[in-house]
Formats: C-alpha cells, structure tokens, sequence
C-alpha cells in the first residue's frame, strides 16, 4: 500500500477552499485563490484549469468571482491571448476594504430611498434609516480598523523613516 501525502502546497490550496466553503464561497475560488498565492505570478485560465484539475469554465467563473470580491486582478500580458488572474499581495485586506466599499454603497442607496418615503410611513423611514446606519458605521469601522492594521510599516508615505529618500539628507540640513 502507498501512503501519498499531499504537499504543503496541495495542503494550502486545498485549505483554501474548505475555507471559501465554510463562508459560503465556491470551493473553488479558495482553491483559486490558494493557488496563486503560491504561484505568485499570473495565470490564465488554462494553467488555473490544468493545476486545479477543474473545467476552464470553472476556472474562469471563480476567477471573476474572486476579481469582484477584490482578492485577484485581471492582467493581460504581453503576447498571450487571453487575460491571466494573479492574487494580489494582501488579498484579505483587499476583500475587506472591498466589503467597506459595498456597505458605504448600499448605506447610499437605501438611505436616498428612506427619504422618498411618505409623510405617513415616518416609522418606517426611521427603521429603514437605522438600518442604513448600521451599513454606514461599518463601512466607517472597517476603513479605521484597516488603517490601523496597515500601520506605518505597511505604507511608507505615512513613515518617511521607512522610505529613505523621503529622510532629510545631511546636505539639507547645512
């Protein structure tokens, strides 16, 4: 009997979509997602499709899922055919900022459509405006809550002691 063990890789990516699962994404765009993780560099749908071991269609419907939630971008590299995916650098701060966006939206929308409301369903404007509240101070929590976590270290314009030719050199100081 042979014992295969999978590898770390395969380990990672498969984790990935036990992970997209259990929120209610495809298995297969954590999948996606692991596995470019690991390549770092783009991939067309082909290679997705071919490493994956899934149909091109699969492959390219849980790309694009994954380019709308914010976690992978589309590329279109130079003397290929088709556009390749590749994960960005901190897709879950990507995804999180992208969930601010959409709740920022929808506070927009459904708090123009409260105040369209009639005189005599005032109750239901406050409910409805309550409402778009909780989608507005989350998008405002969450856009705090990731500033804090990019800190000084993850941008540099906010650190010029990170970036060294933002120091004053000793010939300013003269």
């Amino acid at each position: 009997m042979t014992d295969k063990h999978p590898s770390p890789m395969d380990r990672f990516i498969e984790e990935m979509g036990l992970f997209a699962q259990t929120e209610g994404a495809p298995r297969i765009a954590g999948q996606i997602l692991g596995y470019l993780l690991i390549e770092g560099e783009p991939r067309t749908l082909t290679q997705m499709a071919e490493a994956l071991k899934i149909s091109k269609a699969s492959a390219s419907t849980n790309a694009r899922l994954l380019e709308l939630k914010g976690a992978v971008r589309r590329t279109s590299p130079v003397g290929q055919r088709g556009d390749a995916y590749q994960a960005l650098d901190m897709p879950n701060t990507a995804t999180i900022r992208e969930l601010a966006q959409r709740y920022r939206e929808r506070a927009e929308i459904i708090g123009a459509i409260a105040t369209d409301f009639p005189p005599s369903q005032g109750a239901a404007q406050v409910r409805i405006d309550r409402f778009a509240g909780f989608y507005r101070d989350t998008a405002t929590f969450i856009d705090a809550w990731m500033d804090s976590m990019d800190g000084p270290a993850a941008n540099p314009a906010a650190n010029p002691a990170a970036n060294p030719a933002e120091l004053p050199s000793e010939r300013d100081e003269e």
